[in-house]
């Protein structure tokens, strides 16, 4: 298989299915839907020499949380989604929006979304996807008992109205420009009802969507099953339902010297990224498929204002002032990072460069600390998720903070477990990233609103809540664009999390492995990918 490197900076501009906002002034919403049949049938290439069969075996880089994709946080559990669920529109690689379980979409005017269900599609159980599934997910995610973390992402949501079996009226209690991105990812991952009535809080592990493969078993940190779904709607290329694929086998491995190594000696196929120290290689190796593609997301460091000592903004903003991640990105990352601040990354229409406000400045960070009344060192813990590169990253933080007047406790955790206390609020500083999304909404809106669901950090900033309600319900791009700038330099002036760097997102394959399809949101779609023998 020919070795493919993308290494250009991608800035897309996400071409949404949305219309304009509610304004007298602003124009109608258009309507949106598959492209529609040419008049004339271009010539269709050869069908490709596709190998049905085979198991495809996946590496991650750790071990699952929860297959019920309303409750999950993780973007490990995301991957797995792909094969399970299939959400209501897809995201393409270039991050337009296309048809799925939805043939099509319209927006009737700018608080109010009609979509036109595609029909014949059945869940993994055997019952039917129709309008009442799509209204019983909606609900579900919106009912508070459900403490879904989807609930936040379709606030617009007024109500879910069924118009006959495979009609969806969406009622919106204000214009959102994000809401066809949303549901494309998690949000819009349809569950079978009679499943979520049948298993209850154990759907967490018993997942039924409509997607490619169905569930098979998940043994905990060892594996996770699925096989191919015969009843699956969508043909291939070679005229055939898909999955072209038996089956999929998700395995975790922390280490990423140890998944590397897993697949050149084919005990795995492919694997989701590398040790920065390998890329160099890899990117001119002949013996593996290397890709990389800039990513949507970030890493930072996230401060629990609630707790001492960053309940004073001069404390985080010394931490802010006392981080070198240029120098981290380079000596620890080998370059395989771009330093920078704030939740949106170069890759998007909405990324601003005027946004990064801190610069390494230890005397300032020192007089921070005076202001706010402490004396060196400052004491506090900070999680630091137990892989070999997290580590170094803790370690490079540790040092780096040392020399402004600070003393950093290293506090090494399983991710899960992390996860879990940092969900709960139950710690001081965290380490962590966030994988991304292609609207701007999906970095900022759950982290920094007063109640979001991601903001783990106890971040509370009314203009900051104003401005983000602002940009979901604005249609006009340069509009939002403008006031992301606006309420991100607050935020990072208020120092509720240290932005650190956008990454890259890579992965590595065997040559057996055909048609995988890079989508910038760094998941792996398997429906249409297959094994050479």
């Amino acid at each position: 298989m020919a070795k493919k490197l993308v290494f250009a900076l991608l800035f897309v501009s996400v071409a949404l299915a949305i219309a304009a906002c509610g304004a007298a002034s602003t124009p109608a919403p258009a309507a949106t839907s598959a492209p529609a049949a040419a008049t004339t049938a271009p010539t269709k290439p050869a069908a490709p020499a596709i190998t049905r069969g085979g198991t495809l075996r996946i590496g991650l880089n750790s071990d699952l949380t929860t297959m019920d994709p309303h409750l999950s946080t993780a973007a490990v559990d995301r991957q797995v989604y792909q094969s399970i669920y299939s959400p209501l529109v897809r995201l393409d690689k270039d991050l337009t929006l296309k048809p799925e379980l939805a043939e099509k979409w319209e927006f009737t005017d700018p608080t109010t979304l009609v979509l036109n269900l595609r029909k014949g599609v059945k869940f993994h159980d055997g019952t039917d996807f129709n309008a009442k599934a799509v209204k019983v997910n909606f609900d579900r995610m919106l009912n508070p008992d459900t403490k879904s973390l989807r609930a936040a992402e379709i606030s617009s949501v007024k109500e879910v109205v069924v118009v006959d079996d495979y009609t969806v009226k969406i009622n919106l209690k204000a214009p959102s420009a994000s809401l066809m991105a949303v549901l494309s990812d998690r949000a819009g991952m349809m569950i079978s009802p009679a499943a979520i009535e049948k298993y209850g809080k154990d759907l967490a592990r018993n997942p039924v969507g409509t997607g490619p493969f169905q569930f098979v078993e998940w043994v905990k940190d060892d594996h996770l099953s699925v096989k191919k779904f015969d009843g699956y709607w969508e043909k291939g290329a070679d005229g055939q339902s898909l999955p072209y694929l038996d089956g999929v086998v998700y395995k975790p491995v922390t280490d990423a010297t140890v998944k590397l190594t897993s697949l050149k000696t084919n005990t795995l196929d492919m694997i989701d990224g590398v040790a920065p120290k390998d890329v160099a290689a890899l990117r001119g190796g002949k013996d593996l498929t290397y890709d990389e593609v800039p990513g949507l997301g970030y890493q930072a460091i996230d401060l629990n204002l609630a707790k001492p000592p960053f309940d004073k903004v001069e404390v985080r903003q010394a931490v802010a002032y006392a981080v070198d991640a240029a120098a981290i990105t380079k000596n620890v990352l080998f370059g395989v990072a771009n330093p920078g601040q704030g939740p949106i990354a170069p890759s998007s229409w909405a990324y601003d460069p005027s946004i990064n406000l801190y610069k390494r400045d230890i005397a300032k960070a020192k007089e921070l600390i005076a202001k706010a009344g402490l004396t060196a060192p400052v004491k506090f813990p900070c999680m630091i998720v137990n892989s070999p590169e997290s580590k170094l990253i803790g370690e490079a933080l540790k040092e780096e903070l040392a020399e402004a007047g600070f003393d950093m406790e290293i506090q090494l955790l399983e991710f899960g477990t992390a996860l879990a206390k940092a969900t709960a609020k139950d710690y001081t500083c965290f380490q962590i990233g966030w994988s991304g999304r292609p609207d701007p909404d999906g970095n900022t809106y759950s982290f920094l609103f007063s109640v979001g669901p991601n903001n783990t950090v106890n971040y509370v900033n009314p203009k900051v809540d104003e401005l983000l309600d602002k940009a979901r319900a604005s249609y006009d791009q340069a509009q939002r664009k403008a006031t992301y700038t606006e309420l991100i330099k607050m935020a990072v002036n208020d120092v509720p999390r240290v932005y650190l760097w956008w990454g890259l997102d890579i992965k590595v394959w065997s040559p057996k492995v055909n048609l995988y399809v890079h989508v910038p949101d760094g998941m792996m779609r398997t429906k249409e990918m297959w094994l050479a023998k």
